[in-house]
């Protein structure tokens, strides 16, 4: 029997198993003591839209919906929100 390839070998996880759904259902969505130690650095990006960018242009056929557009249009609200929202809190 040949080894799979690379990409369906298990890789081993630096991270402890959690413990089973049922056992935390109560507490699913607390936080834990670790939460007050994650800092987040909100910036704009280096290059505007640079995702979208990489991604190319749309692979499906030119329809009455400009779907790169919009997502455009949301990626910019999001890191004007995203922007403001952290001056309002610095």
């Amino acid at each position: 029997m040949s080894e799979p390839p690379q990409f369906a070998r298990a890789m081993p996880s630096v991270y402890p198993a959690s413990p089973p759904l049922e056992a935390v259902v109560d507490r699913f969505w607390q936080c834990g003591p670790e939460f007050d130690a994650v800092e987040i650095h909100v910036e704009p990006p280096d290059t505007p839209l640079a995702l979208l960018r990489q991604l190319g242009p749309s692979p499906f056929e030119r329809g009455g919906f400009p779907l790169v557009g919009f997502l455009a249009t949301v990626y910019d609200r999001v890191t004007s929100y995203a922007t403001e929202r952290r001056k309002g809190t610095s």
